[in-house]
């Protein structure tokens, strides 16, 4: 019988958000925490390499140690915990959860406890089980009020934000994050909710205040320094720009969002950012385009997992044969 492995004390790092609906994703608040994994300091080499570069956002490295960290700590729910993440930033929704549920099946402390029912919460929202994913945020933010833990807890209620935002219940949704952003007081975290309430406002079709509060996101996310979240918000703003016919401005927002989402190797908002492109393009009457971005975000889509939207961009490629 193999001996279970206790953690001496998961790093606490994790993104937080990750909701998808029709055009429009949430993005994720950065909260992080750092406690020692082992008392041996001479053994944390690949455990703690994974969360470095994780952190970095240099996610294919951070694949490499995570994997290297489970071969030397097969009973770890740390490295589990960390190639799992690591995963989810590039798009690999499959192999996201499988390592994430390791880890859940590897620990029973509280802590660690609450910050992988988020996770698994964020990996099945973005493979479309909503449901499930609220099952999971709703364990995570019961553990984040036992523990008094408010960074966590304005996250979760984001995130929960999310879920009735893609289920269509609009006022429910903003309700969530108007109270997140009412309970948080670090500034820096800010970016993230700007950008969910902005996607609110537009799928209500308020398309200037959503505007506004995409720019405030995004002014936020370039003096912290949150490069990801930035480029992601600019893909949204690109977006709500092609739906006002602004399409110089759609153009703009979306390729420098594209270009970040590409240099930090995130395939699933890569997907999103070919997907908006081939919208804009065929905005434009550049069905060509528009078809060539299509491929490449269906591709990317099918690659990384992500199926329900893969289909999404199938449904959008055979409509616009039809208009031919």
């Amino acid at each position: 019988m193999k001996k279970p492995y206790i953690v001496g004390g998961i790093i606490l790092l994790v993104l937080i958000g990750g909701f998808v609906f029709n055009r429009y994703v949430y993005s994720k608040i950065e909260y992080q925490k750092a406690l020692p994994l082992f008392k041996d300091t001479a053994n944390q080499g690949y455990v703690n390499a994974c969360f470095n570069f994780n952190t970095a956002g240099d996610y294919k490295r951070a694949i490499e140690a995570g994997q290297s960290a489970i071969k030397k700590y097969p009973y770890n729910a740390d490295a589990y915990y960390c190639l799992g993440r690591a995963y989810y930033n590039v798009g690999e929704l499959k192999l996201a959860y499988e390592n994430m549920k390791k880890a859940l099946s590897l620990t029973n402390n509280i802590k660690e406890l609450m910050l992988i029912y988020n996770q698994i919460g964020m990996i099945l929202e973005s493979m479309g089980y909503l449901d499930d994913a609220l099952l999971n945020y709703s364990r995570s933010l019961s553990l984040a009020r036992n523990l008094g833990n408010t960074d966590m807890q304005v996250a979760l209620l984001s995130n929960i934000g999310g879920i009735y935002y893609n289920k269509g219940e609009l006022d429910k949704a903003l309700s969530y994050c108007e109270e997140s952003l009412n309970l948080t007081t670090n500034e820096n975290k800010k970016e993230t909710l700007y950008n969910n309430i902005a996607v609110i406002y537009n799928k209500k079709g308020d398309y200037q205040k959503a505007i506004e509060y995409f720019h405030k996101a995004i002014e936020i996310g370039e003096r912290y320094g949150e490069y990801r979240g930035v480029s992601i918000d600019k893909l949204n703003l690109g977006d709500t720009y092609r739906e006002i016919k602004d399409y110089e401005n759609a153009e703009k927002y979306l390729s420098e969002g594209l270009k970040g989402v590409k240099e930090v190797g995130d395939k699933y908002w890569e997907a999103i950012g070919y997907k908006r492109l081939g919208m804009l393009y065929k905005d434009e009457g550049d069905k060509k385009t528009a078809k060539e971005n299509y491929k490449r975000a269906y591709n990317l889509f099918k690659s990384i997992g992500a199926e329900k939207d893969a289909q999404e961009v199938l449904r959008e490629m055979k409509s616009l044969d039809k208009s031919n």
